[in-house]
């Protein structure tokens, strides 16, 4: 519930899909991946381009998030799902990896165009590029994440699934492949079971996995292990690793920085909890350590985590529908706002500050979505809301308040130094 004279997050749309997975892709647009599956219900699996829009915004928010293309994905629903932008934001090209059953599917936006169903609002235009069988269990083949290197624009990505396999893909090789089985660069069998989250360093030399039985570190170029991750002494039993996500912060010293997401194993409310850690590894030695562990939130479970581009924000979705951002650095909660999902979240996603020049006519930056504030973020759930939450700045301390502490301080002292000269 929401107290104190917090109001709920406003709604900025509603997914005409259940919706799984968000990206944002520019400034001005996320895609979300979701539907029914193969199940014929009748509800539609699609990937779905939202545009940030001032046409019949709340007055709340300003702004609304409105469907302006939609992708049909047959009989695949999207569940997993990375992009990455070729050249920049100003070109409008980019690529999509999503990940439908066992298959990860590649999408090539050619630039803009407008949609005139839609009061001609701006979308892209996305194409099929290519297709890749990404896991081979035997009898459930699943492809549960994908990631693309940040450093690559697009070339190279990294697929873990339900037959514990991690696999590095070369973007244009799966493009080229007519018949949809092209070769991975490497794959190396991670776990025993299914691979629930990886990542690429922020410099591309290592890629990080989760698996029920542990979380590893991998050379992104060989495939070779390098280091089991322990569990933080201050959570050493009765958890498990649920996601995990690199950051910029650190890069300078040459070091792997990333933050990993702990659920509690127990879901007795006495019990459950989550936590955050931030961790560094040295490759050269191959030495990891935690650099901070905090609890972040009581009777909840982390559901899905995002790190900011800049790396100083983290944020993550709750299985009761809660979302917050903290300070990366200490994990400071800086925003925090429980159930305001009816169910689960599944995606959550940094919006930009910023936003480019979109053609010679009007070649100035205009302000982003979270403008005006320290962060903002976009969470969807399976209610199909949309939700925006940003996180506003600290408010100054008024001058009477701070007068009123200097007379305070200044009588304490003269009381402690009247004593000291009384004793």
């Amino acid at each position: 519930m929401f107290g104190g004279g917090q109001q709920r997050p406003p709604s900025i749309g509603n997914s005409g899909i259940p919706p799984y997975c968000v990206k944002t892709i520019g400034s001005r647009h996320i895609l979300i991946g979701g539907g029914g599956g193969a199940s014929k219900t009748g509800v539609k699996n699609e990937i779905e381009t939202r545009l940030f829009t001032t046409e019949n915004a709340s007055k709340d928010v300003g702004f609304q998030s409105q469907c302006v293309h939609t992708v049909d994905t047959s009989s695949m629903a999207t569940m997993n799902m990375d992009v990455a932008c070729l050249v920049d934001e100003g070109s409008a090209r980019y690529v999509i990896v999503a990940g439908q059953d066992d298959q990860c599917v590649l999408y090539m936006t050619r630039g803009f165009k407008l949609n005139e169903l839609e009061n001609d609002s701006l979308a892209f235009e996305i194409k099929q590029v290519g297709q890749v069988k990404t896991d081979f269990h035997p009898t459930f083949s699943y492809q549960k994440c994908v990631r693309f290197d940040k450093n690559s624009r697009g070339k190279i990505f990294a697929t873990g699934g339900a037959d514990g396999f991690i696999r590095k893909w070369d973007a244009q090789i799966v493009s080229r492949s007519d018949d949809g089985n092209a070769q991975p660069i490497f794959q190396v069998q991670a776990h025993e079971s299914s691979v629930d989250d990886i990542d690429f360093s922020n410099d591309s030399k290592f890629i990080i996995s989760v698996g029920s039985e542990g979380t590893f570190i991998w050379s992104a170029e060989t495939g070779e292990k390098l280091y089991d991750v322990q569990f933080p002494i201050e959570i050493a039993r009765g958890f498990k690793m649920r996601s995990v996500r690199c950051t910029p912060l650190g890069n300078a010293n040459g070091n792997m920085v990333f933050v990993a997401a702990y659920n509690s194993i127990s879901k007795k409310d006495n019990v459950c909890c989550c936590y955050l850690s931030l961790w560094t590894f040295n490759g050269e030695r191959r030495v990891a350590r935690p650099i901070v562990t905090k609890l972040v939130a009581k009777k909840e479970s982390i559901s899905t985590l995002s790190v900011s581009d800049c790396g100083n924000f983290t944020a993550i979705g709750t299985m009761t529908g809660g979302a917050g951002v903290f300070d990366t650095h200490e994990f400071r909660r800086m925003y925090f706002a429980p159930n305001s999902h009816e169910v689960f979240i599944t995606g959550v996603e940094f919006l930009s500050k910023k936003s480019p020049p979109i053609c010679e006519d009007f070649p100035r930056e205009t302000p982003g979505i979270s403008s005006g504030f320290h962060s903002a973020i976009v969470t969807l759930a399976a209610d199909k809301t949309l939700q925006l939450h940003r996180v506003p700045h600290p408010q100054p301390q008024p001058f009477s308040e701070f007068l009123l502490i200097i007379s305070l301080m200044s009588f304490l002292f003269s009381w402690f130094s009247s004593y000291l000269i009384v004793s």
